[in-house]
């Protein structure tokens, strides 16, 4: 009976067969260019919402000019009460001011002629409050024509200001 041999490799003097082998080339590293057409219907896409968004931004900004310039103008008329102290100088041209900024964003037909009550209920609307009807804003009614009306010149300055700020679409007409 034969014994099994192991299994031996034929060598040329002695030397290890592995030592024979090359490395592994490896295939170089896959690169992000050319990119695919996918991608760049992608990057379309977002250039096209950013420019979408950048112009929607700016015509917001424009439309909202008026809003920014009766601002400073409010700012002007306390700092004129400061310095001379009439109320009655003031109430009027805060009306006035509260006027303007309501025949540039609504229709004339439906700012213009408002006084009183009606006027006083048409800035409560358009800014959905219930401040110059039921708070210190009542002295629109009739306080330019009260020899000496009791402003409260710091509360209606800031209801102005909030006005300004947050007036927007009516529904109805007044």
């Amino acid at each position: 009976m034969k014994q099994p041999t192991s299994p031996q490799v034929a060598t040329s003097g002695g030397a290890d067969p592995l030592a024979r082998l090359h490395d592994i080339h490896t295939p170089p590293p896959v690169t992000d260019w050319p990119i695919t057409p996918g991608w760049w219907m992608l990057s379309l896409v977002v250039l096209a919402g950013v420019i979408g968004a950048c112009i929607w931004l700016y015509r917001r900004w424009r439309a909202n000019r008026y809003r920014r310039e009766a601002a400073r103008e409010l700012e002007r008329l306390r700092a004129r009460y400061q310095a001379d102290g009439d109320e009655t100088a003031w109430l009027r041209d805060y009306e006035a001011l509260l006027k303007r900024v309501a025949l540039s964003r609504y229709p004339r037909d439906m700012v213009a002629s408002l006084t009183g009550e009606a006027w006083v209920e048409f800035l409560d609307k358009a800014c959905g409050s219930n401040d110059f009807r039921m708070g210190p804003g009542q002295i629109l009614i009739d306080g330019n024509y009260r020899p000496d009306p009791e402003v409260n010149i710091d509360r209606l300055h800031e209801l102005g200001r909030d006005w300004i700020r947050r007036h927007g679409n009516l529904k109805e007409p007044v």
